[in-house]
């Protein structure tokens, strides 16, 4: 397979999975908004950091813009010079899937095809204006589709494993993100939570599609370090940061056994990070430490990625023998 492919492939699933994370985190901000007396710099400026543009956004658009939820909205969906905005994402996922049609299913093809122009040619547009909830919604489910047509339509081989590593360290990196943005507006985990932390950390289920699932583990009242820990650590949990990773680690290790035992160095480090991960307990997340290992997951994966891209699809040349 050759390099360019498996990287198309990579970024297809990132791509993807990074539109769904960022239309379930404005869906569920944009509620809690509306349902929540919050301070004006507490509304829409965490979502803003999460997505990692809060320098960029502050170039471009005067101070006060922050506090307007409609233009931090407009930004992070439709603005074409924002590399990590729905349609950016949603343009990319397309493009990659179209260089590499030969590789890809066509029902694979056609149902990115079929996104972008919905978003493009009129309905997007007009749903975005009438029911953002619905349009939002409509990002998660092309989401749910190209997993479910990639599974079912592709041959279980690399391409399909390069996408599959591709959303899976995504995932991880994007769950770590989010579980973040409590410490861009509450601060550290407290022992007796007010009602608005406790609807904080409903807010941070929902943004995680995690509320009925930690339901059904957990029979107390729920509260922020068992909220955490679940994203964390839950090892059933798909979009916990430590499911994630295992299942980042099984892609790694198909791929290296069919490509010439090379990789090695990324399962290290990724298992690394699941030793560290594993080994750590929920006292350890009090304080400042949610910070701390949610600082190390960002770091650790974006480590990994860069490994990737150095030994997968930019490989150098192997040294020349020395002439005699």
């Amino acid at each position: 397979m050759i390099s360019r492919v498996a990287e198309t492939c990579f970024w297809l699933g990132r791509q993807v999975e990074r539109s769904e994370n960022l239309a379930r985190l404005l869906s569920v901000n944009q509620s809690f908004v509306l349902d929540v007396e919050l301070d004006p710099p507490q509304r829409w400026q965490p979502v803003m950091v999460v997505s990692g543009e809060l320098p960029r956004f502050k170039e471009r658009f005067p101070e006060e813009a922050i506090l307007d939820g409609e233009v931090v909205q407009r930004y992070l969906t439709w603005d074409q010079d924002n590399p990590v905005s729905l349609v950016s994402a949603a343009y990319w996922a397309r493009e990659n899937a179209r260089t590499i049609r030969e590789v890809i299913s066509l029902e694979l093809w056609e149902a990115l095809n079929e996104f972008w122009r919905w978003l493009m040619d009129g309905p997007g547009k007009r749903l975005y204006r009438s029911d953002r909830e619905a349009f939002y919604s409509r990002f998660k489910e092309m989401a749910a589709l190209t997993h479910g047509v990639a599974s079912a339509t592709m041959l279980h081989e690399e391409p399909l494993t390069f996408m599959q590593l591709g959303w899976h360290l995504e995932r991880a990196q994007q769950t770590a993100r989010i579980v973040d943005i409590k410490y861009h507006t509450l601060g550290p985990t407290s022992s007796r939570e007010t009602p608005l932390e406790a609807a904080q950390w409903l807010a941070l289920l929902r943004s995680c599609s995690a509320t009925e699932p930690y339901y059904k583990c957990h029979k107390n009242p729920p509260n922020g370090l068992a909220i955490v820990d679940f994203l964390l650590r839950y090892p059933t949990f798909p979009r916990s940061i430590l499911y994630s990773l295992k299942a980042s680690q099984v892609d790694l290790q198909r791929i290296r056994a069919a490509t010439t035992e090379r990789g090695e160095e990324c399962e290290v480090r990724v298992q690394r990070l699941l030793d560290y991960l594993e080994a750590g307990k929920s006292a350890d997340l009090s304080g400042g430490g949610v910070h701390a290992a949610l600082t190390r997951v960002v770091d650790e994966t974006s480590e990994i990625c860069n490994l990737l891209h150095s030994i997968y699809f930019d490989p150098s040349m192997p040294e020349a023998p020395a002439a005699e």
